[in-house]
């Protein structure tokens, strides 16, 4: 009796909660059974890449769904019909996420503190801040690399890219204020020289 019962309620919960996999945030495949925030979010860049699901089996195909959990979430699963544009978080959004990045506000800290001794004492410091910079640069791709999975290319190349951005805003950071320092000083000694 008690097993047709939570048979009962698992089916009638399941009903009520109904996840379209072609257009279903990350937060929304967070409520099936054995997904969690990771396998959420490769859902979500599995469909980018492949643009969209053909079926609710090939959730399947990505690395870390068996299917198991595929036929234990079935009856909470459809197959809505494929946006044409994927639901995209505002590149506003993307920004925040880089410039709130620990890695990024760690060494973009040291290359503003290298900028304003720069700036204030007159050492030239900007090949310093170039090399913060840099130094950001291989260590937001050696994070990129250590979640890379050469059996799996398809879902890896998110992970780069998330190092990428990490990266490369290093550089930008650390090239840009060593060219406006460098900029500022040769309008300062024009101006003393006048």
């Amino acid at each position: 009796m008690l097993k047709y019962l939570l048979l009962f309620t698992l089916t009638l919960s399941q009903l009520f909660a109904v996840v379209d996999i072609n257009n279903a945030t990350a937060d929304e495949f967070l409520e099936l059974s054995g997904i969690g925030k990771a396998k959420a979010e490769k859902i979500i860049r599995y469909r980018i890449q492949q643009k969209c699901f053909t079926s609710v089996e090939e959730l399947a195909k990505i690395e870390g769904i068996s299917k198991k959990i595929v036929t234990l979430n079935r009856a909470s699963l459809k197959l809505g019909k494929c946006s044409a544009m994927p639901k995209k978080s505002p590149p506003l959004s993307s920004l925040k996420d880089v410039l709130l990045n620990p890695i990024n506000l760690f060494f973009v800290t040291i290359i503003f503190i290298l900028g304003f001794l720069d700036y204030k004492t007159g050492k030239d410091l900007k090949s310093q801040i170039v090399s913060v910079g840099v130094l950001g640069t291989f260590v937001g791709i050696f994070i990129g690399l250590q979640s890379f999975n050469p059996d799996d290319i398809t879902n890896s190349v998110n992970d780069i890219l998330v190092g990428l951005k990490t990266a490369f805003f290093t550089s930008i950071v650390g090239m840009g204020l060593s060219t406006i320092l460098a900029t500022l000083q040769k309008f300062t000694r024009k101006e003393d020289d006048a």
